[in-house]
């Protein structure tokens, strides 16, 4: 009898032991800055803006650059006041670009252009892009730069 008793408390022991192995089995991923591949651009904030959709596209050849970005604003009406991409500063085709209240603002073909002459980007690498605003605080993201061929080939025209 003494043996049954003792037995059930190990069996139930190695039992547990057993499922919480398996269950710490799952897949395990380190925790980065980055929310999705990094060639589809990466994201940041800058107080109630939300920045996403950040690369570089370059030539080599010319040594220019674009930047592409989306701006998403949940907190009162700001505007992008320069960007810094690697040592070179830029401004927005236009100057400031005003990223409304609860509103959106982009970078790139379809919204306000940001050329930047020598960035020393180099394609297939990271570079430090800082954006700069009005009121928000500053933002600092390590983007890809990406050639100027595929989907981006229209874009330094």
């Amino acid at each position: 009898m003494l043996s049954v008793i003792v037995r059930r408390p190990a069996v139930f022991a190695a039992v547990l032991a057993l499922g919480l192995v398996i269950a710490g089995c799952g897949e395990v991923r380190e925790q980065t800055q980055w929310s999705s591949d990094r060639h589809r651009g990466v994201s940041a904030e800058a107080g109630d803006i939300r920045i996403g959709g950040i690369v570089v596209v370059a030539d080599e050849a010319s040594d220019r650059a674009t930047v592409l970005a989306n701006l998403a604003n949940d907190g009162s009406e700001d505007e992008l006041v320069q960007v810094r991409v690697g040592s070179a500063e830029a401004e927005p085709e236009g100057g400031p670009l005003t990223v409304p209240a609860n509103g959106y603002a982009s970078l790139g073909p379809s919204g306000a252009r940001l050329d930047v002459e020598n960035a020393g980007a180099v394609p297939g690498r990271l570079i430090e892009v800082e954006f700069i605003f009005g009121a928000a605080p500053r933002a600092t993201v390590d983007a890809v730069v990406q050639s100027a061929d595929g989907i981006y080939a229209d874009v330094l025209e």
